[in-house]
């Protein structure tokens, strides 16, 4: 895919984030009948085979046999982005609740800038740091339901710990993916790391069927969610790299921030869960978050500090 303007990857990164926001619901809805792995099994093969679509009617100029370097690569990005992610991400909203599991996605933007600032050296500037912090604070006020006094995991919710041991994985698929996409461009990272992804779940999802709930595969909102989890799920994916290829992770990662709004109504509207003075504590302090981050980027650009993509260090 082209490369995007700035203020283009800023729109896709919106949409990006408004689109995870419906994830946690319509995975609630769809998980009744089809268990976790298996559902990402069957998205995986979805997702690969309309990104292989993609990438063919590119041409040959993005088709290039990969190097075994590159290969390599493809399997950090599945095992991180689909086999850890995105699997695990299933296991945490299958065991909370939707509305927790979209606010503690806003948990996103603090792991990627301290990966990318360990991993690719990026600097965080006073104001990002600040939104950082605002950020974990939201964080957790909704994790401890308000009281700042309960930190220790064990008083968490199994779905809590989880979801934020997938953004963990989702840290590595972004800060790693950005070495990547330096040298491979990011339709086909974005591909080779879905497929090497189904690679891994796949046989796993077959293996682990039988300790399963027995699916009910005649479902047609199980397909209907499915389908709409696979291919733009994937889309998501291609434009994320994209994204991050132009703005750098950290401040792509700060959008995430978007999703919690979209995750809380969609709760409350659709399965009826009950929204706390803490999960819209949560959601004002990682919303300030984004007002900081997004003011840092214009000032940078009014000053024309950063105006292209950030490389990371040779």
């Amino acid at each position: 895919m082209p490369a995007l303007s700035q203020t283009r990857a800023y729109v896709a990164l919106l949409l990006i984030a408004t689109l995870w926001g419906t994830f946690p619901v319509t995975s609630k809805l769809v998980l009744a009948d089809l268990p976790p792995t298996l559902l990402t099994a069957l998205r995986a093969i979805l997702g690969s085979s309309f990104l292989v679509a993609l990438l063919l009617r590119a041409g040959s100029e993005t088709v290039r046999p990969p190097t075994p370097e590159t290969v390599r690569a493809f399997f950090v990005l599945g095992v991180a982005g689909v086999v850890l992610s995105m699997h695990i991400a299933y296991w945490g909203i299958y065991t909370t609740t939707a509305a927790n599991a979209a606010i503690l996605q806003a948990a996103s933007p603090i792991m990627i800038a301290l990966g990318a600032r360990l991993y690719l050296g990026e600097r965080l500037r006073r104001p990002q740091q600040i939104g950082v912090t605002l950020s974990m604070l939201g964080v957790l006020i909704v994790v401890t339901e308000g009281n700042l006094a309960e930190l220790a995991p064990s008083e968490w919710r199994l779905g809590d710990f989880l979801t934020l041991l997938g953004l963990t994985a989702w840290t590595v698929y972004t800060v790693y993916g950005k070495r990547v996409i330096a040298t491979v461009p990011p339709a086909l990272a974005t591909t080779g790391g879905y497929v090497a992804g189904t690679l891994v779940i796949v046989p796993l999802a077959i293996v682990t069927l039988p300790l399963m709930p027995r699916p009910r595969l005649a479902s047609p909102l199980a397909w209907v969610v499915l389908v709409y989890h696979g291919v733009f799920g994937a889309v998501a994916h291609l434009w994320w790299y994209a994204a991050v290829e132009r703005v750098g992770p950290s401040r792509a990662a700060i959008f995430m921030n978007v999703t919690p709004l979209v995750g809380m109504a969609l709760a409350a509207v659709l399965l009826g869960e009950p929204i706390g003075p803490w999960q819209v504590a949560g959601v004002l302090l990682v919303l300030a978050g984004v007002a900081l981050t997004t003011r840092v980027s214009r000032a940078t650009r009014a000053g024309g500090k950063l105006g292209g993509s950030s490389r990371p260090p040779q």
